[in-house]
């Protein structure tokens, strides 16, 4: 009988073993401790609103976050490539330039890059404008005009040559004047170093244009004109047309005006675990109420953003799509954004292989400056800039 009993419990536990290894859910997968965040300088606007984050995320889910300042796009995005840190506080412009790889990512070593979307912010809303009392009132009438490059800056350079060919001009319409930051070429244009220059429209060089005797003159970009737009995207296909509400001026009087926008994001990799991405998401999720009020541009970092394509041209990570499935807010729009932008990415990875080979065949060194020209221009043939 004792033999029995021994039997009995023997088969009730192996049976209870069985149940829970095949019957019980699976657990979920923990939170990370901490996550590493590259992005802008200190004193930026982006490393701000990305402490802002931090502090409202650990709060609310217990994870701390590491802001790690980087001096350019390179090194901003080569740690988050490597699976050095977990994520990077850019715009959508250093976005579309890594998902493309043009520009400073037009490297052997880079080409067009899996980036994607951890978290869709709110909108950098960017302008053309020049001291108020230069006379110039339309872009069209920049020939002979001083205008500004900075060696090196990719996305400037193709914003202010996206503004000059908006007026039908080039650069060798203009006299270039070589700058060497965005910060200086602001604080030339007050100066009247040169006459023609762009920047975010609350920025604070701006705002000194506005309080200076000079005053401040931005330029309208008509909606109307197709055209004008047209070439302004041959330069800059990551942005999109915008009316103007905020902008430096605006209390002494000057009206809104049209001028251009693309979003401030938080970016992955595609190898970045989908249990950490979801993790942080849903975690700046739940602390929207407690990270707003710490920048002024951290309330559009918002639900309804997040969910929000317009003037994205990259994939949202699984991370993403799993937390918009759950609220409810993925929709069949969305899997087909989704769908469009992966297949995208695998069409212009094929193209960078094909175009390297015809290159090589061509005599023309990857990497090289006509090399940049000659991708770019394969984009534009196969209709993958936007």
């Amino acid at each position: 009988m004792k033999g029995k009993t021994v039997w009995f419990l023997m088969v009730a536990t192996l049976c209870a073993i069985s149940s829970m290894m095949f019957c019980s859910s699976p657990a979920e997968a923990k939170a990370p401790k901490e996550v590493s965040i590259t992005t802008y300088g200190v004193g930026s606007q982006a490393f701000v609103f990305s402490a802002g984050i931090a502090e409202g995320v650990q709060k609310a889910a217990g994870i701390k976050t590491r802001v790690v300042p980087a001096g350019n796009d390179v090194g901003r995005m080569l740690p988050l490539r490597n699976g050095e840190v977990d994520f990077c506080i850019v715009t959508g412009a250093t976005g579309w330039f890594v998902s493309h790889g043009t520009g400073d990512f037009a490297s052997p070593s880079w080409g067009p890059q899996p980036i994607r979307m951890a978290w869709r912010g709110g909108n950098l809303f960017v302008g053309f404008y020049t001291r108020g009392d230069s006379g110039i009132k339309k872009l069209s009438e920049l020939k002979g005009k001083r205008v500004g490059q900075i060696p090196g800056s990719t996305t400037i350079n193709n914003i202010i040559q996206g503004g000059l060919a908006f007026g039908g001009l080039t650069l060798k319409d203009c006299v270039v004047v070589r700058l060497p930051s965005h910060g200086a070429g602001g604080k030339a244009l007050t100066q009247g170093a040169i006459d023609f220059y762009e920047f975010g429209t609350t920025g604070s060089r701006p705002i000194e244009t506005a309080a200076s005797p000079h005053g401040i003159y931005w330029f309208n970009m008509d909606p109307k004109d197709k055209a004008a737009w047209k070439r302004f995207y041959e330069y800059c296909p990551w942005t999109e047309e915008a009316l103007v509400t905020r902008y430096a001026g605006k209390e002494k009087g000057i009206k809104p005006f049209h001028a251009l926008t693309y979003p401030y994001n938080m970016w992955a990799w595609d190898t970045t675990p989908v249990d950490t991405v979801y993790a942080y998401a849903k975690a700046m999720w739940d602390s929207y109420d407690l990270y707003k009020s710490r920048h002024a541009e951290l309330p559009k970092w918002n639900h309804e953003n997040l969910a929000n394509v317009k003037g994205c041209f990259y994939p949202y990570h699984e991370g993403v799509v799993k937390l918009l499935k759950e609220k409810g807010k993925w929709t069949p729009a969305h899997e087909k954004f989704q769908k469009t932008q992966l297949d995208n990415e695998k069409k212009r990875m094929a193209l960078w292989k094909e175009a390297q080979e015809e290159a090589k065949a061509k005599n023309i060194k990857v990497g090289s400056e006509q090399w940049g020209q000659f991708w770019w221009n394969k984009l534009v043939e196969k209709g993958l800039l936007r």
